[in-house]
């Protein structure tokens, strides 16, 4: 099974795999040579792919201050790393556990997912199923996860039943975590 800390963690796992810089020229060389040796070296971009099989599955943890945020499981993943906060990856049949603040666990599922480094986000597409710890149930087309908000926005065709009868559909959501704190707009899907 492989398990990271955060797709930051597992792209910087895989940059120790790079080509490392050639070594530094020797005091003989000539100045023009030694100065060409300790240039600043070009950023490689990096691609890692890992695979499940036999009921293995890619695990990707995310963590902030400490507290759990989220875990992925999805069966492959294929990641992308350019530089600084660049990176980027794609999950396939992802299946992602939010936990909130208070504890309060929302499950997604989707065909697709892609996790974007730079703005700590997530959008799982191709038609997503979620459902709260607390017994809301919530699909759509897309559904985007900005870690640094720890708030959904959904697209397309967007249900939401609540416990004791509450239904919403519409084209947009923007909710917490524990879809308790949501608005619905662009009228009845």
């Amino acid at each position: 099974m492989r398990s990271a800390r955060s797709l930051a963690a597992l792209l910087v796992l895989a940059a120790g795999c790079a080509p490392h810089a050639p070594p530094a020229a020797s005091a003989s060389a000539p100045p023009s040579a030694a100065a060409a040796a300790t240039a600043t070296p070009t950023t490689v971009p990096i691609h890692v792919e890992t695979h499940g099989g036999n009921g293995q599955y890619v695990t990707i943890v995310e963590s902030l201050h400490g507290r759990k945020v989220y875990t992925i499981r999805a069966l492959s993943g294929v990641a992308q790393r350019y530089g600084t906060a660049q990176g980027s990856g794609e999950l396939e049949q992802p299946h992602v556990t939010f936990l909130d603040k208070s504890g309060t666990t929302t499950i997604a599922d989707a065909p697709k997912a892609r996790v974007f480094e730079r703005d700590n986000t997530m959008v799982m597409s191709g038609g997503v199923h979620a459902h709260t710890s607390n017994g809301s149930v919530l699909t759509c087309d897309t559904l985007t996860y900005n870690g640094r908000t720890e708030r959904f926005r959904g697209e397309g065709n967007v249900q939401l039943s609540a416990p004791k009868g509450l239904q919403l559909g519409g084209q947009h959501l923007d909710g917490d975590v524990r879809l308790q704190d949501v608005r619905v707009t662009g009228g009845g899907a």
